[in-house]
This record gives C-alpha cells, sequence and structure tokens, in this order.
C-alpha cells in the first residue's frame, strides 16, 4: 500500500496544475473596446491598446523577470500594434518571426485561423531562459482597418499546455474594435468620443483618441509630468506631481492660486479625493481650468486649456478626462 501510495504521489507530482479557474467572464474595456472570456479572479493589467490578464498577480513577476524564483503562472494578452511599415499581414508575420528568432525562440508550427471571420495567422514557438525556464507561446495575429491586432498566451513549461483552454476560450470569443466613421465636414481638432487609456505607477486616464498622451521631462520639485496633445496647440491637458511637504488642500490652492486670474472657483472629486477648480483665461480666445488634488502628501494638478469658441465640443469631453483620473 506504501508503495502504490508513493507511486500515485509521484505520477500526480509530475503533472502541471491547472491554473484556478472555476468561472468565466467577459473582459470589456469601454476605451480599447475589444471584448473576450477569460478566467474569473485572474489579474487584469489594463494598458493603452493592450490588455494583459494574469493566472495570478504574483506570475507578473515571473513574466517581467523569467529566471526569478517567483511563481511561474500564464497569461493571455490582447494588443493592438499600429504598424506603419509592414503592410500587409504576412509581411508583418514575417518579420515577428525574424524577430523572436535573433531572440532565441524555436518556431514549432504555423496554421491559418479566423478572428471575427477575417484571417489570421497563429505561430506556436517556445524559448529557454535557462535549463529550469521554458516559456511556450501561442499567437495568433490579423489585420483590421490597417491596425495589427493580435492574441497571445503564455505559460511556463507544462503550465501551458494544461491551461490551453483560457486560449482556445479568448480565440473564440475575441470580437476587436468597430472602425471610427468620422462624419463628413467634421473639424479634426475637436475631441473624438472614442477614449484610449495611459496608465503608470502614478495615475490611470482616459483621454480622446486623436489626443496623445507624452511624458514631459520632471522639472524643479516635479516628480511626474504628463501632457495630452490634440491637433491645436492650444488645446491640451497638463499633469504635474509635487511633494505636498504636509499641506492641506486649502493651503496648496492659497499658494498656488497666484499663477492663475481666476474668474470663479469652485469644488469637485477625482480620484475619490476632494478637488478644488479654478477657471481662468491665459490668453484671448483660449480659456482654462486647473484642478488641485492632495493625496498620500502629493500635491496633483490638472490643467486643461481649450480654445473659448470651440466650448461646448471641448469642455465636456475634458470633464469626462479629469471624472476617469485614478490616482495611485
Amino acid at each position: 500500500m506504501l508503495f502504490v501510495a508513493a507511486f500515485l504521489w509521484q505520477g500526480c507530482s509530475k503533472k502541471a496544475a491547472k491554473a484556478n479557474i472555476t468561472e468565466w467572464e467577459q473582459f470589456q474595456d469601454p476605451y480599447f473596446k475589444v471584448a473576450f472570456a477569460y478566467p474569473k479572479g485572474w489579474h487584469v493589467v489594463n494598458e493603452p491598446g493592450k490588455i494583459s490578464i494574469y493566472s495570478s498577480q504574483e506570475a507578473t513577476e515571473k513574466f517581467f523577470n523569467p529566471t526569478s524564483k517567483n511563481p511561474e503562472g500564464v497569461r493571455i494578452i490582447v494588443a493592438r500594434d499600429r504598424d506603419s511599415v509592414s503592410g500587409t499581414l504576412e509581411k508583418y508575420v514575417q518579420t515577428f518571426r525574424g524577430d523572436k528568432t535573433n531572440e532565441g525562440f524555436d518556431f514549432k508550427t504555423t496554421e491559418q485561423r479566423t478572428i471575427e471571420g477575417l484571417p489570421a495567422t497563429e505561430l506556436v514557438y517556445t524559448g529557454a531562459y535557462d535549463k529550469e525556464t521554458r516559456l511556450n507561446c501561442t499567437r495568433a495575429i490579423t489585420l483590421k482597418d490597417s491596425i495589427f491586432y493580435y492574441l497571445l498566451f503564455e505559460g511556463f513549461g507544462d503550465l501551458y499546455q494544461a491551461n490551453k483552454v483560457v486560449y482556445d476560450s479568448a480565440l473564440a470569443s475575441l470580437t476587436l474594435p468597430k472602425p471610427r466613421v468620422i462624419a463628413k465636414n467634421v473639424d479634426p481638432s475637436l475631441p473624438v468620443e472614442d477614449f484610449d487609456r495611459f496608465q503608470n505607477e502614478v495615475l490611470d486616464i482616459a483621454y480622446p483618441q486623436n489626443f496623445s498622451p507624452a511624458i514631459a521631462k520632471p522639472k524643479g520639485e516635479v516628480t511626474f509630468a504628463l501632457e495630452i496633445k490634440g491637433y491645436r496647440q492650444d488645446c491640451f491637458i497638463s499633469i504635474d506631481v509635487r511633494p505636498a511637504k504636509k499641506l492641506t488642500l486649502e493651503k496648496v490652492v492659497e499658494q498656488n492660486s497666484k499663477q492663475f486670474k481666476s474668474t470663479s472657483k469652485s469644488e469637485t472629486r477625482i480620484s475619490d479625493e476632494k478637488a478644488t477648480y479654478l477657471n481662468f483665461s491665459p490668453m484671448k480666445d483660449v480659456d482654462g481650468r486647473v484642478y488641485f488634488v492632495v493625496k498620500n502628501d502629493k500635491f496633483y494638478r490638472v490643467i486643461t486649456y481649450y480654445y473659448s469658441p470651440m466650448k461646448k465640443s471641448f469642455q465636456p469631453a475634458y470633464e469626462k478626462v479629469v471624472a476617469s483620473i485614478r490616482f495611485k
């Protein structure tokens, strides 16, 4: 009996354990506008144009540092790539294969699949980081409305095959963004209704798709600075972060309001924190609004600028941007 028990235990220890999958749910993002099924309770990381879902939060560290002793796991990624060079799906796949081969990955199979009825290429490849660490991957790539989209499933060792159902379910349920139709005679400088997201260790913010975020070089006491700009140079959003130095929100507003010739003052909430904002006009035909927030002894300043004759188009969009902000 002891021999049989030992034999059974040894056999089970060699079998890869499936990640904890008890229920499924549908991922939907109002900004990236993709949808697909994934295991309920998995760790979601949302970036602009990229959704990564891990079997556990601890497993995220293993993917960032594969040779570490962190727990192994699997992940599913859905992302887009605005590649302006490849042109065709065939050329994109060829370039991708070359890049991964140069990194030391070996390709096993290449098959033709479909995503939402569109032609897709599925690549299966694997690579070893050391004698004990091997990453197995399946990537399906398609081209829609001049944008390349891919669905990637990765897992360490035997976890890859044991949890392949995650990839199969995501691929079968995946829906991609619908093309945005721009009406004729519409000013391209006006913020569109569809939003993207910017996310890092400082904040999470949504912004109109025809605007672009850029991290600016911090100056003085500023620890982080971000600018989100559109077509017009007088219509943009600026965010910066400074040490609050134990000051209250009221004191921060008092000290900084001198920089703005405010026409009115009011209060709201940003990222579940009390915020004070001032309306001001920095120059002719340009209006602005500056928001002040104090959180975790940090002073956050959000400034919006817009061409005043277009106030009805810009201000509602800016208010949605501000409402989406989550400070970390």
